[in-house]
């Protein structure tokens, strides 16, 4: 998958990490060039089914591959100066000191401290649309086994506050249920987003204005960052992207109580197992053994005989 989206010499390394939520290391590590650093939090090292997560974080390998900051910095500088010039009161409540200058476009070219205020607009509407581009990526790869591990592993409310770097989890949740094409009522969540809650950080009035244009803008590119993930997903990786009929065939297998025999993609596999846990969870008897220790026993053999396959395929 990562070479297919990144290029033929591409290796992927995944550990175990203390973070709660998975991450990334970006592709700078002199020593080790072509590979993509991926780490998922150790408390689910045996929870197979958040494995689509990691196609988030080799999204932001491809947003690197891709220089797709470069592409749109240009659009978000724009943006960032037309949010100056369409929201000027609340420039001039966050900023008393400076509220008798006018947002002309040479104010706003010249004057250093707009400059400024746009420059820090701009950084951080790029970090919030990379990750709207990331859950795209890991979107379109995984299919509904995107959306039902990040429900999984986000939508309980953890305590702590939002980063600003970040878009708030209901606008990610919310985009995820209108962009990615995922028909989220079928998988048992008609009100997606409104299982996801943020706490908001108390900010001066000056960061809080930072942050909501940062919001505005990114809001506004959303649809597009998941037209930019779909294209370059179709392109460069569509054989590894979700097929409903060899998702039941492995679905078959799991109810028989068995690895699947021939799987066609990791997607498929993992879709297979969110769905096994959906349709078992109410009847399933976790005396004998938990659900999630079952269905991950079941997956990971199976993603075993992908590996297999998969060599001997290319041997």
């Amino acid at each position: 998958m990562a070479r297919a989206l990144l290029g033929p010499a591409a290796e992927v390394i995944m550990s175990s990490e203390w973070d709660f939520s998975p991450l990334t290391y970006p592709m700078t590590v002199s020593v080790l060039p072509e590979h993509v650093l991926i780490g998922m939090p150790s408390s689910e090292s045996s929870n197979a089914l958040i494995l689509p997560l990691a196609g988030h974080e080799l999204g932001h390998s491809v947003w690197r591959k891709e220089q797709l900051e470069s592409k749109w910095a240009r659009e978000v500088h724009q943006g960032a100066k037309d949010c100056l010039q369409l929201r000027w009161s609340d420039f001039q409540r966050a900023f008393p000191e400076h509220a008798a200058v006018k947002p002309t476009d040479t104010e706003l070219a010249n004057n250093m401290f707009l400059v400024h205020v746009q420059s820090d607009i701009v950084g951080l509407t790029l970090n919030q649309i990379e990750e709207i581009f990331c859950d795209a990526v890991g979107s379109h790869l995984f299919g509904p086994s995107y959306a039902c591990a990040f429900h999984y592993l986000l939508a309980p409310s953890l305590g702590g506050t939002r980063p600003i770097e970040y878009p708030p989890l209901a606008i990610r949740a919310t985009l995820l249920a209108s962009c990615s094409g995922i028909n989220l009522n079928t998988i048992g969540f008609p009100a997606y987003a409104a299982e996801f809650q943020d706490v908001q950080p108390s900010l001066a009035p000056r960061d809080d204005f930072i942050s909501r244009a940062a919001d505005e803008i990114a809001k506004k590119l959303s649809q597009r960052m998941y037209d930019d993930a779909r294209a370059l997903v179709m392109t460069k990786a569509r054989a590894f992207t979700p097929d409903y009929d060899s998702e039941l065939a492995i679905l078959r297998m799991f109810e028989a109580g068995i690895p699947s025999q021939s799987p066609r993609s990791l997607a498929d596999i993992l879709n297979a197992s969110w769905t096994y846990v959906r349709d078992k969870a109410s009847g399933f008897d976790e005396d004998e053994r938990p659900l999630l220790e079952w269905i991950s026993e079941l997956a990971l053999k199976s993603i075993e005989v992908l590996e297999y396959r998969s060599r001997i395929g290319h041997a």
